[in-house]
């Protein structure tokens, strides 16, 4: 499945691998969302998709702002995280978690509220390595 997005480089950040019995769940974010749909609906793999892309909420992991600080802050906003991913984004020599919250906008507000960093998919684009 990755060869054929990379044969075609398209870029993949975020990647989230699950296995469930005889089959296995996986679950990426890819510079081009459709672009990377056609590709693998043309060579055959069975794709669950919503009617649009699932929102994600790429969060700035730091000294200051640490993932055990980012969770408690989250969770006493009253946002559940459904999934996270592993990322390969790194911003101004910062780690970034990549997880998808039952309320895009909520998390988004409640970490704006306690000065946690997030990123845009732009903005992943302009600084991923």
């Amino acid at each position: 499945m990755l060869g054929h997005l990379d044969r075609l480089q398209i870029k993949i950040y975020a990647l989230s691998i699950a296995e469930a019995g005889e089959y296995g769940v996986i679950r990426m974010i890819t510079a081009d969302p459709e672009k990377s749909a056609k590709v693998l609906e043309d060579s055959n793999f069975n794709l669950a998709k919503s009617k649009k892309n699932t929102e994600v909420v790429a969060i700035l992991i730091s000294e200051k702002n640490p993932i055990s600080k980012i969770t408690k802050i989250l969770g006493e906003g009253g946002v559940n995280i459904e999934y996270a991913y592993s990322s390969a984004v790194h911003y101004d020599s910062k780690f970034v978690l990549v997880v998808k919250p039952r309320e895009v906008e909520k998390a988004e507000k409640v970490l704006k509220d306690n000065e946690v960093g997030t990123l845009t998919l732009d903005e992943i684009k302009l600084h991923f390595q």
